[in-house]
């Protein structure tokens, strides 16, 4: 099979036991189970802009400890200003193609945050003394920023998002931005007939890009510890969306399909914000109760995590004994 190097993979990265899931815990850590609270549904009304990042990966990435470097760099990053939400993609590796895939789809409140965005995290964003696309396992990053011709979900957000699929078309010349606009809305009834949960347009002007990304709810009966490759291949393989609005002249330079590895909110210093949503729990790695890492958000605390939590982290203070590593809630790195 295509994907058995990829699932070999999984199986050795996620041999600790210890993830936060109701198959793995212990009744005290199933309070810090990774869970959304009310009020996810609509994050992104409002958001005027989007930031595309896309980052092929070594596959000596440590994928069991992955989240926790993940939810270590969240804290800067969903920081930064204006950004409300973000679609954490990943791409795992195959037989022919041994690399790792992920980034980001990000909402911003405004197109110049979407671009100080994509700015800061190639050019700016340097934690431990290492510049981001720096850092060891990369092998490639870029960035893009768009301003939002629309967004709309579909079906609940912390619950049936969890493969998506990103097309990006090179425009000719003009301002096509009256022509995407009037065809919003026949786009998103497309994705509602087809299924899918969500619907994103966006458009750079100055480098004639239109961009489309639209997710599914996985299908079919899920098989613990193994990632859902059927809904995968499916939206895979599915009629492009974004072919139904493409026009002559529309030249496709990207159409990639990911898992939706986690779903990020706004940060709240103290790490008192919305917890991130790991849709594809457990059969792809998520945080884990002794990964070094304090999740506030999740719950954790000295009591239930106390491998991970000093008690005096959350309180949006850098109290002695914390670190920008063990708490980056509260202490900052950069």
């Amino acid at each position: 099979m295509k994907r058995l190097f990829a699932l070999s993979m999984l199986v050795m990265g996620c041999g600790a036991g210890s993830e936060l899931s109701p198959e793995s815990m212990s009744s005290a850590a199933q309070e810090v189970r990774i869970e959304a609270s009310e009020g996810v549904e609509g994050i992104s009304r409002g958001a005027r802009g989007a930031t595309f990042c896309d980052y092929k990966l070594l596959p000596t990435l440590p994928v069991d400890t992955a989240p926790a470097l993940i939810e270590r760099d969240r804290m800067y990053m969903a920081a930064q200003p204006g950004v409300t939400f973000k679609y954490l993609p990943l791409s795992l590796p195959t037989a022919s193609d041994p690399f790792i895939y992920s980034g980001g789809r990000y909402l911003v409140d405004t197109v110049k945050h979407a671009q100080d965005y994509g700015h800061w995290i190639l050019n700016e964003f340097t934690l431990d003394g290492v510049l981001f696309p720096e850092r060891s396992y990369f092998v490639k990053t870029e960035c893009t920023a768009y301003s939002v011709i629309g967004t709309q979900d579909i079906k609940p957000l912390r619950s049936t998002h969890h493969v998506m699929r990103t097309e990006r078309f090179k425009l000719p010349a003009g301002n096509h931005r009256g022509y995407l606009e009037s065809r919003w809305k026949q786009l998103v009834v497309e994705a509602q007939a087809r299924g899918m949960s969500s619907v994103w347009l966006v458009y750079n002007a100055e480098e004639r890009l239109a961009a489309f990304v639209y997710t599914l709810e996985r299908g079919g009966k899920q098989v613990p510890g193994v990632p859902d490759f059927g809904t995968f291949s499916a939206l895979e393989s599915a009629p492009s969306l974004g072919a139904r609005l493409a026009r002559p002249g529309w030249v496709k330079t990207q159409d990639v399909t990911h898992f939706v590895w986690g779903l990020w909110f706004r940060f709240a210093l103290g790490d008192k914000g919305l917890p991130t949503v790991w849709p594809n729990a457990s059969s792809l790695p998520a945080p884990f109760a002794g990964d070094g890492l304090c999740l506030v958000s999740a719950g954790e605390n000295h009591v239930n995590s106390p491998s991970d939590c000093l008690a005096t982290c959350g309180n949006a203070v850098a109290d002695p004994g914390e670190t920008s590593v063990s708490c980056p809630g509260d202490v900052r790195g950069i």
